[in-house]
């Protein structure tokens, strides 16, 4: 993982600023690992493409393609090409949620189902010319003038590019197949309740369905087995808090992911990553350094 990428380095100036521009990224903090964005993202690729899967669905994003992350979803970054170059927009959790800056207005499923779309050449011009004054603004002193404006400004920006994306044929998301509507509502059921469970069972009786079948339709739509998807979803929770709140102790961190007992979090995370946790926030804070 690399800890000097924006979206780990700059978590305090993101918190701080609350909406961040960062141009001529070249690469991703992350390859083959699960990664939860704990921010809303918007993602503008300037040249390149990027191989990954965004929760349960295998996606490439190339050049002049749009792409929003939303906080809490998972992404696996496969690979990129040399040439791979965006532009990351960055809003804070907190301030999204508080501004209600965070979703698209049309219709948010269809941006979680397929997270990416194309602009034109002279669509792009205009996407870049405004983020460009989101920059400006981001860096003005902080004060209720600047956050307003700075707000105002993000609206506009996201109708924008929902107005596009509705000019795009190609980003109509497709009727979903029962497997494929079995594993989205799985992934949203398990960012709500993955401090609740982690057996597959609980999953499947939320769908009223079996858990043989209910892992049937997992795996037939993902080729990862539910049990996986719950313990990567869980690890990946546990490894950001970890790395980024030293505030909190390991059994603060415990509980903050749904275990009771230290012990039993320490086992779980030690299963999955092969260090405790404590051998891995020492780690993370060795390489921050």
């Amino acid at each position: 993982m690399d800890f000097s990428h924006p979206l780990i380095a700059k978590t305090d100036l993101i918190n701080e600023r609350h909406i961040v521009v960062f141009d001529h990224v070249h690469s991703l903090p992350f390859r083959g690992e699960p990664w939860v964005s704990p921010e809303f993202v918007i993602v503008l690729c300037n040249k390149g493409w990027l191989k990954a899967r965004y929760d349960m669905r295998p996606v490439t994003f190339h050049e002049n393609d749009v792409t929003i992350v939303y906080p809490e979803h998972v992404l696996v970054a496969r690979e990129w090409s040399e040439d791979y170059d965006v532009t990351l927009i960055v809003a804070s959790e907190k301030w999204a949620r508080q501004q209600h800056v965070s979703l698209p207005m049309r219709n948010a499923i269809e941006y979680i189902l397929r997270p990416d779309f194309r602009l034109t050449d002279s669509q792009m011009e205009v996407a870049q010319q405004m983020v460009l004054v989101l920059n400006m603004l981001g860096q003005l002193e902080a004060g209720s003038m600047r956050d307003e404006m700075l707000r105002h400004e993000m609206d506009n920006f996201i109708r924008l590019l929902d107005f596009f994306r509705a000019s795009d044929t190609n980003a109509k998301v497709e009727k979903l197949s029962t497997p494929k509507r079995v594993a989205y509502r799985f992934y949203q059921d398990l960012v709500v309740h993955y401090k609740e469970s982690r057996e597959v069972s609980f999953y499947a009786n939320l769908q009223c369905l079996t858990a043989k079948y209910f892992g049937t339709m997992i795996y037939e739509t993902t080729h990862i087995h539910a049990t996986e998807w719950i313990q990567r979803y869980v690890v990946t929770k546990a490894k950001y808090l970890l790395q980024h709140r030293p505030d909190l102790t390991v059994s603060q961190v415990a509980q903050q992911v749904g275990f009771g007992e230290q012990s039993d979090f320490g086992r779980y995370f030690k299963r999955q990553t092969g260090v405790s946790p404590a051998q891995f926030r020492y780690s993370a804070s060795r390489e921050d350094e």
